[in-house]
């Protein structure tokens, strides 16, 4: 089972998965948005808490630490949303899907929708 991330979390980790890897500090520091003005030791603290949850490694190289991911993408928003769906759904697909339409009836075009996803599954 995976540990969620935090949003800050998240941030670097999406930044990492769009990366060339193996990527240093140094590489995620100069790609981090504007807006986000975090110290290096800021940015080395959430890498820090990453390893530790298992979602990246960190292999030293000299006095930097080279950093990968041990997920995919793919494969963390699917933990991520079943674990949604078993916390507040109970596992229900159709208690999710009830959910998001609002109490309102879906249309031809969503239930048609719906029906094609689930005959390719």
């Amino acid at each position: 089972m995976l540990q969620k991330m935090s949003e800050a979390e998240m941030e670097i980790m999406e930044l990492v998965w769009k990366m060339t890897v193996p990527c240093t500090s140094a590489d995620i520091q100069r790609e981090l948005p504007a807006d986000k003005n975090w110290k290096p030791t800021t940015l080395l603290t959430f890498l820090s808490r990453l390893v530790e949850k298992g979602l990246l490694s960190a292999e030293k190289q000299g006095k930097q630490n080279l950093y990968r991911p041990l997920v995919t993408r793919e494969d963390y928003l699917a933990a991520e949303t079943r674990s949604f769906l078993d916390e507040l759904h109970g596992g229900s697909l159709r208690s999710f899907i009830a959910a998001l339409s609002n109490g309102e009836k879906l249309s031809e075009d969503e239930i048609g929708e719906l029906r094609r996803w689930l005959e390719s599954q």
